[in-house]
């Protein structure tokens, strides 16, 4: 009667984490089938004569547009896998010495609302074959989705030059008291982050009153990642508003793409 009892317990607890897997798999999927991949760009670079200097080197690129609904993308994650890119020749347009082919660019554009961002692949030292038309991707992209969004602030900030301040676990650093790069008249500054989850920021002067901000684009990679901002008008001092995720989640687009000269239109 108990090893009866347990067997009993041993398969309700294997069908309970199998249903729990199930679900999992079953969202994970979800996600993958809601991602939109468009082609956006086939370019072609072929090596000339080396008596030229416009071009001495053969080289592919292949951009993408992906959106996820209701995800806010942040970028692409390193273990992203490029399983084979080739045109429909069937010649390998990866170039297994070079250190810059055969993996999908970790810097993708963004858009302004996190909505979407263009991708891509660049084969260096490759280029299609004779009679060639299209190119063929095929890999997984590993997308970084913000999530848990939170906005905390520094409340008050003096902006002069080196003056540095702590919002959550980000370092905002002024960087000058007067930017004038872009239309810009106002000071610049930085926030740095662990990981790539600013979404934008306000800042307010001394009435609580709003100031324009311009985003100058980031940098970075691994643990430190680096946002650049500056206010169009000058201003003394105020709080800075910093809207940023506290999480991130990780989803998988399936990249499988014929790209030819008319983009799959």
């Amino acid at each position: 009667m108990r090893k009866l009892l347990l067997l009993s317990a041993c398969l309700t607890a294997f069908a309970a984490l199998a249903f729990a897997d199930d679900k999992d798999k079953k969202k994970e999927d979800k996600s993958k089938s809601e991602a939109t991949v468009i082609p956006a760009e086939l370019a072609v670079n072929r090596k000339l004569d080396s008596k030229t200097t416009f071009a001495n080197y053969d080289q592919t690129r292949v951009s993408f547009l992906v959106s996820i609904p209701k995800k806010y993308l942040l970028g692409v994650d390193k273990t992203s896998k490029l399983a084979s890119m080739k045109d429909d020749k069937g010649n390998s347009l990866i170039d297994e010495k070079s250190p810059f082919s055969g993996g999908f660019s970790q810097f993708p554009q963004l858009a302004e609302d996190g909505s979407s961002m263009l991708a891509g692949v660049n084969a260096y030292n490759k280029a299609p074959g004779k009679g060639a038309t299209k190119v063929l991707i095929k890999g997984d992209l590993i997308v970084i989705c913000g999530s848990d969004e939170k906005t905390d602030q520094v409340k008050k900030i003096e902006f002069k030059a080196k003056e540095k301040a702590k919002v959550a676990d980000m370092e905002v650093m002024v960087t000058s008291e007067k930017e004038t790069f872009g239309g810009a008249d106002g000071p610049a500054f930085t926030i740095t982050s662990k990981t790539k989850n600013v979404k934008g920021v306000v800042v307010k002067d001394a009435d609580g009153k709003a100031v324009e901000v311009a985003k100058r684009g980031w940098f970075g990679s691994g643990d430190q990642w680096t946002f650049n901002f500056a206010l169009v008008k000058p201003l003394k001092e105020g709080s800075i508003h910093v809207t940023y995720f506290s999480k991130a989640e990780k989803i998988t687009v399936p990249i499988d793409l014929s790209v030819g000269v008319d983009l799959g239109r």
